[in-house]
């Protein structure tokens, strides 16, 4: 799966108004520099997510090349 293709599966999944923060952070009309949009993406609230969403990142990290044990993802979930 190419990274577009990951990016596309991760977006669709996303809750509305996520969606809707994440199109004011990469709006292309609203050119930003790197340390600007390190910024925004500091100042972001920060979101309660549930297990099946947590596993979903955790998944996505070990993807790119770090895995974890199924204890590990257990235990980062809390079960």
């Amino acid at each position: 799966m190419s990274e577009l293709d990951r990016l596309h599966e991760i977006i669709d999944g996303l809750p509305p108004q996520q969606i809707h923060a994440l199109l004011t952070l990469l709006d292309a009309r609203q050119s930003v520099n790197d340390e600007e949009f390190a910024r925004r993406l500091a100042e972001a609230p920060e979101e309660e997510l549930d297990e099946e969403t947590t596993a979903r990142i955790l998944a996505a990290e070990a993807e790119q090349g770090g895995s974890i044990s199924h204890g590990e993802l257990k235990q980062r979930l809390g079960l």
